[in-house]
């Protein structure tokens, strides 16, 4: 079965990207990915694109994140804003909230 190696979820046989980050999926995940990561949720903002910028500036801070979007989105791999009930939810490893909170709070606050 292939893996996620960001999210580190199972997918089905022959599926080739995941869909929740698009990253290609590999065979196995590399030993230090087993460990358990203890995931917290951050936010949930109704902005595809504002999540999509919100975990890209995350990333460029070293917090790894994981952006769940709404089935349609998710599905359909869309990036529009302002479908009636779309969402996405962000992530964040435990012990860096508090880093990924300031760094949300700076962009809402300037957006």
């Amino acid at each position: 079965m292939p893996f996620c190696p960001r999210c580190l979820y199972e997918f089905v046989e022959g599926t080739k990207k995941c869909v929740d980050c698009n990253a290609k999926l590999v065979e196995h995940l590399p030993e230090e990915k087993m460990a358990t990561v203890k995931w917290l949720f951050l936010d949930t903002l109704s902005d595809i694109v504002m999540a999509n910028m919100v975990k890209e500036a995350l990333e460029n801070n070293g917090i790894e994140t994981i952006l769940k979007t709404d089935p349609l989105h998710s599905t359909f791999s869309l990036q529009t804003t302002g479908a009636i009930g779309s969402y996405a939810r962000l992530f964040v490893p435990r012990g860096q909230k508090k880093a990924a909170l300031d760094i949300l709070k700076s962009m809402i606050e300037t957006g």
